[in-house]
């Protein structure tokens, strides 16, 4: 599917606007953290900064486009999360467990927003897992001033829908075609042989997902990635994938203004996983995107508007 005349126009746009962000390194802990945001001079006012968090198989550069255009009127980061591209890969034990995710995304917070600073996070699949936790966490949730999740759903109330369905007749056809669109989330349970198939078939694979998922063609992300970067993307979540069926979700409650865009063509989730989204978030506004997976990248324009009519809200109510 090609792109919209808007979605041209920001990826023709972008390009400028991002040769002006600085690239900075933030030690945390036991991975040191590539982050790209705006400069100094590029700050402006003391708006609060929104930071943007990524999903898998990708990197802080699948942000490209929104960093862009919200750039205009606020600070904006990004991160490789660890062990992902230019960020550090730990290897001790325990390295990718949930709560070191959580702890690095606060410790872009302190870099970007200083000690006590807050942010208006965004986060897009895996990166949307991450964030829920972290909105749901009392000690983070205080560093927000606001969510954004685009195809990233409520980890425990996504385990809750797959469990209730098991139990209901009547939404077996919706439990068999999501466990279908989730096969990779089995197949990652294994082990030594993910690595394996991932080892010979990215970045070739990486880029079929991203077709697969609704990425344009003419799409620079599809021509200009490091291949071992990528590489590393697809190999680092295993870790998480692998905690993700022995993890016992809870569902807290997430207070800060929060914003849901649901793909309503996402061939890896289906939209009812969305559906119990209220009980967690009490101010919630959601979005249905006519769109895939990677809708940020197919439809960019459209994702950038939701996003900055929402933060103007939030920001207006204060």
């Amino acid at each position: 599917m090609s792109g919209r005349p808007d979605d041209d126009h920001a990826r023709a746009a972008s390009h400028a606007e991002l040769a002006r962000l600085e690239h900075v390194f933030v030690a945390h802990d036991d991975v040191s953290l590539h982050v790209v945001r705006s400069r100094a001079e590029d700050r402006g006012e003391r708006r609060t900064p929104v930071l943007f968090l990524h999903g898998y198989p990708d990197t802080a550069d699948t942000w490209s486009l929104q960093m862009a255009s919200l750039g205009q009127t606020h600070p904006v980061a990004a991160f490789d999360q660890r062990g992902v591209g230019r960020s550090t890969a730990p290897t001790g034990a325990g390295s990718y467990a949930f709560a070191r995710y959580l702890a690095d995304i606060e410790a872009v917070i302190d870099e970007v927003a200083g000690p006590e600073g807050q942010v208006h996070l965004v986060a897009h699949d895996w990166g949307g897992a991450l964030a829920w936790m972290f909105a749901e966490e009392p000690r983070y949730a205080r560093r927000l001033r606001s969510l954004s999740v685009l195809a990233g759903p409520h980890p425990g109330l996504f385990q809750r829908s797959l469990i209730r369905a098991a139990r209901s007749p009547r939404r077996l056809g919706f439990l068999f075609d999501q466990l279908r669109r989730s096969w990779y989330i089995l197949f990652f349970q294994l082990p030594w042989l993910p690595e394996q198939v991932i080892g010979r078939q990215f970045p070739k694979a990486w880029v079929r997902a991203l077709r697969a998922g609704g990425v344009p063609k003419e799409d620079p992300l599809l021509r200009e990635f490091d291949a071992e970067g990528t590489r590393k993307a697809a190999l680092t979540p295993l870790a998480l994938y692998r905690q993700v069926l022995i993890r016992r979700p809870q569902l807290r409650p997430v207070e800060v203004p929060t914003c849901l865009m649901v793909p309503t063509h996402d061939f890896a989730l289906r939209p009812e996983v969305y559906d119990d989204i209220s009980e967690v978030a009490a101010d919630l506004e959601v979005h249905r995107l006519d769109a895939n997976h990677w809708a940020h990248r197919e439809q960019a324009a459209e994702v950038s508007a939701i996003l900055e009519a929402f933060i103007r809200r939030v920001e207006h109510d204060a």
